[in-house]
């Protein structure tokens, strides 16, 4: 059991232009992270030094001739009691002058303690036969030690990746506004030569005269690999799958909207899911809006890794509710409500080990030891204040709660999941933050 709260000691930023040259510089300092933990029934609280975060971003920009032109570097750091972690990037960008042809580029270096440099990149190019019909392309590298977690997001490393997309939009209709068809592939393979990611994904979305709209999806995976999720354990083989979807939006230009939508997916055994989705948003007063929204998923042969070489699938149902309510006391004080949270009620099925040369997971009887079945409780909980002072210059009061719950399942229902996330909270926090422009 644990509290970890993190306090924000202060943050400081600048931009600002130089002839063809943009710039903008940013720092972020953490206070003292307190850790409070129970061992043996006593409580022991930890502490631990912050971190410092740095970035630093040049633009060079040039449209003579009437095409752009810019080349540009982001550089960022992390500093940490335990490590360092450093990332730099030269990007490039290109459109002619006719816009039919853009292309952007970029290449980049991590180094994490000097002792995990990577590299990776990418290139998009994209061309615009005539108004509505445009073509993409894009290539992407990840070496083995390319890390950026620590001031980004990455989805993982070692890879080539080649991605393409074609879209249409026509708007001479008739019977629509507009109509925009997309089909779009990705073929992906691993450093080790493994099939990793290969599918067609199409879209088609119809925007009526009443400005009411339509949306489906189909995608097919070709059989791959996965070398993720075994997390270090081996590498296995998934079976192809083929996922649909269908929504429905109303005008959400009317004080009252909504969206209902549904669909199917297999998932990596074979396998069936189902998920169902709605959204409600009402604006009674031209200063107060009120949003709500729903999903479910009903989830069968649900494919997670458990300890060493061991998977489990699962029966599991899924609840992800969320409200917000928005109201402008002026033009210039805004107070913001808003709470979502996931709920998962998830029961053990069937039981796999993960092959010692890559293949298929081989089916085995239940291993020793408890249950693998669980629940989750995840809630956020936020209110805001906001006052803009005058341009550039705001005052912020932002409260927020979230929780963060684990556990095995004891026949909890969703109603005592929802309930222990509002009692028994991971970070409780009041913040107010004072941003203020000088000059004229």
């Amino acid at each position: 059991e644990q509290n970890l709260p993190v306090d924000l000691l202060g943050a400081a930023k600048a931009t600002g232009q130089i002839g063809k040259f943009r710039y903008g510089v940013l720092g972020a300092f953490e206070d003292e992270v307190e850790f409070e933990s129970v061992i043996n029934n006593q409580t022991i609280r930890l502490t631990q030094d912050g971190s410092d975060y740095f970035i630093g971003r040049l633009l060079y920009e040039n449209n003579s001739g009437g095409s752009y032109k810019a080349v540009g570097v982001l550089s960022t750091l992390v500093e940490h009691q335990d490590i360092s972690a450093y990332v730099t990037g030269l990007d490039a960008h290109y459109l002619t002058a006719n816009g039919k042809l853009q292309a952007d580029g970029q290449i980049f270096r991590s180094d994490v303690s000097d002792s995990e440099v990577g590299y990776g990149g990418f290139v998009d190019f994209e061309y615009t036969f005539r108004q509505g019909v445009k073509q993409r392309l894009g290539i992407e590298y990840f070496d083995d030690n390319v890390n950026i977690n620590d001031l980004g997001y990455q989805a993982r490393n070692n890879y080539l990746q080649i991605r393409t997309a074609h879209t249409r939009t026509s708007s001479d209709l008739t019977w629509a506004r507009n109509n925009q068809f997309d089909i779009r592939g990705a073929v992906q393979e691993n450093g080790d030569g493994f099939l990793t990611r290969a599918g067609v994904f199409l879209s088609n979305r119809a925007t009526f005269n009443n400005l009411t709209s339509i949306t489906g999806r189909i995608s097919h995976f070709a059989p791959a690999y996965d070398d993720l999720n075994s997390f270090g354990n081996g590498v296995y083989r998934i079976q192809e799958k083929t996922a649909a979807g269908l929504r429905f939006d109303s005008n959400s230009a009317k004080a009252l909207s909504f969206g209902i939508g549904l669909g199917y997916e297999e998932e990596d055994l074979g396998g069936d899911s189902y998920y169902y989705e709605a959204k409600v948003n009402w604006r009674p007063l031209d200063g107060l809006s009120l949003s709500g929204g729903v999903k479910y998923l009903d989830r069968d042969g649900w494919l997670l890794h458990q300890e060493g070489s061991n998977f489990t699938t699962f029966s599991a149902e899924q609840w992800q509710p969320n409200l917000s309510v928005e109201y402008f006391l002026s033009a210039k004080q805004q107070f913001k409500v808003s709470v979502q949270w996931v709920g998962i009620r998830a029961e053990e099925d069937e039981f796999y080990l993960s092959p010692a040369i890559s293949g298929d997971l081989t089916s085995i009887a239940k291993p020793a030891g408890p249950s693998d079945s669980f629940s989750i409780s995840d809630m956020v909980f936020q209110a805001r204040y906001r006052w803009e002072i005058a341009p550039l210059s705001d005052l912020f009061i932002v409260y927020s709660r979230a929780s963060d719950l684990s556990q095995a399942l004891l026949n909890d229902d969703f109603d005592d999941l929802l309930d222990n996330a509002w009692k028994e909270p991971v970070g409780d926090q009041l913040v107010m933050k004072i941003r203020y422009r000088f000059g004229s």
